[in-house]
């Protein structure tokens, strides 16, 4: 497997350049940001489960807090970090709202490759293995998203999606826990 993805890049949030992905027929955009270092000392105890709720600008906050609550995770730069991705997501896409879920696993939790049925996708794994991806015209050449990144994916109901990116969870080594937040709209 290789790191350096076949997706459009851009070092850091750019507004214009998630536009652009939005407007392409690009299927897959990462930007690449470092993890969280304070993530891994949170980790020791916590809950293996998911939280899902909707969120809206006007909750971000309190619903991040109770979702990180009800996994066990008490660090403020992660829940900070969480509903800033959210607000910017939601900015990004003119979206009211998007489905938040954040989930502390141990297996794949779903470890076929496929597309689903969203507008579009913002995934990012903030302990653990990062999201694994491909690009349909080269299905042997397994890309996954560095700890940390943004991973954002169009799915089948998005305008300019063209069926050339699939995704999945990647396997979590034995022993270990990953930490992701996705946020679909």
């Amino acid at each position: 497997m290789t790191t350096a993805p076949a997706a459009l890049h851009t070092p850091v949030w750019d507004y214009a350049a998630v536009a652009a992905f939005d407007r392409s027929t690009e299927d897959a955009l990462l930007i690449e940001r470092p993890p969280l270092p304070e993530v891994a000392g949170a980790m020791r105890g916590v809950r293996v489960h998911d939280w899902r709720s909707s969120v809206n600008v006007a909750d971000i906050n309190g619903k991040v807090a109770a979702g990180l609550a009800a996994l066990g995770l008490d660090c403020a730069p992660l829940a900070a970090d969480i509903a800033a991705v959210a607000r910017s997501f939601l900015a990004q896409f003119a979206a009211p709202a998007a489905s938040l879920r954040i989930e502390v696993v141990t297996t794949s939790t779903c470890p076929k490759f496929h597309c689903d049925n969203i507008r579009v996708r913002v995934v990012t794994t903030y302990h653990g293995p990062g999201t694994e991806y491909v690009a349909t015209a080269a299905p042997g050449d397994v890309r996954g998203a560095p700890t940390g990144a943004l991973l954002f994916l169009k799915g089948h109901t998005h305008p300019t999606h063209a069926d050339a990116v699939l995704h999945r969870s990647p396997t979590v080594p034995a022993g270990e826990k990953r930490l992701c937040v996705v946020l679909d709209i």
